[in-house]
């Protein structure tokens, strides 16, 4: 089996070629200029050109019906596992269905994993793990929604004006929030995928205290699986980092760069986290 997922896993290419599995990158804008994620442009690339060029702003563009279609007909003799960002954030799961239809192929599956960034990417790597040891595929499909449905992911985060100019929160409330200096902490709401506000704060130290309190509140002592992710913000994953100290019983990941098509709307004060039970994991691999 194949699996495939777009540039909002935060796989990195040495990742993905371990895992056996396929990205499709999304498209940037910045500054008149167009580049695909993770192939001519990375996270760090953008957070140090928003920093540079701090009144600009970039948009950004889900893989298209045919740039997927182009990828499953490389592998016409597979079967594909398609995963993809959210769908309340992107259209990228909507051009895999699309894609798929096109096709008219019946060994094609396309999942909507409802999160972004180290979530999906577990979720992703969950698949691929699973089809490298000939799981079947309803096997495969039910490990990847029990890693989904027991993973959280929140942000914060300093500066407000990208997610004003995003257009993904109420643009009154974005105002005052930014006139009052609050720091808003955001998660993905499981139901539709969207973001949901998890509160807010009036320092990043008490929001990634909060954080940490809401992780510590849904999985209590449980050994844990653990990302921190930020954009150009190494002072406010420290800050983070010392609220997860003593609080959860975590073993951290690599630390990441927020996804690009995540780190758009956030712009590069974001920081963040993605925890789940260590053993969900461990029961489905140990």
């Amino acid at each position: 089996m194949k699996i495939v997922t777009d540039a909002a896993a935060n796989l990195t290419p040495e990742r993905a070629k371990e895992l056996g599995v396929t990205v499709v990158p999304f498209q940037v804008t910045f500054r008149g200029q167009t580049y695909k994620d993770g192939v001519d442009i990375q996270p760090e690339d953008l957070y140090r050109m928003y920093i540079e060029y701090p009144e600009d702003f970039c948009e950004t563009s889900q893989p298209s019906v045919g740039d997927l279609k182009t990828v499953y007909e490389d592998f016409a003799d597979e079967d594909i596992l398609s995963i993809h960002l959210s769908s309340g954030l992107s259209g990228a799961y909507s051009s895999a269905e699309h894609a798929t239809r096109m096709l008219e192929r019946e060994n094609i599956a396309v999942v909507d994993s409802r999160t972004v960034g180290p979530a999906l990417g577990w979720m992703v790597e969950t698949a691929a793990r699973g089809a490298k040891l000939g799981w079947t595929k309803e096997r495969i499909l039910e490990a990847v929604r029990k890693v989904g449905e027991n993973t959280i992911t929140m942000v914060a985060f300093s500066d407000m004006k990208h997610l004003i100019h995003s257009g993904r929160v109420s643009h009154i409330k974005s105002i005052i929030a930014s006139i009052l200096r609050i720091k808003p902490i955001i998660g993905m709401n499981p139901e539709d995928g969207r973001y949901s506000n998890v509160g807010q704060e009036m320092t990043l130290s008490r929001a990634a205290h909060k954080m940490v309190s809401v992780v510590h509140a849904r999985f209590g002592d449980q050994k844990l699986r653990l990302q921190l992710m930020h954009g150009s913000n190494l002072p406010g994953v420290d800050t983070l980092r010392e609220a997860v100290r003593g609080a959860l019983n975590a073993v951290e990941e690599q630390l990441v760069p927020v996804t690009l098509v995540l780190g758009a709307h956030a712009g590069p004060t974001v920081i963040g986290l993605a925890a789940a039970p260590q053993a969900i994991f461990d029961q489905l691999f140990g």
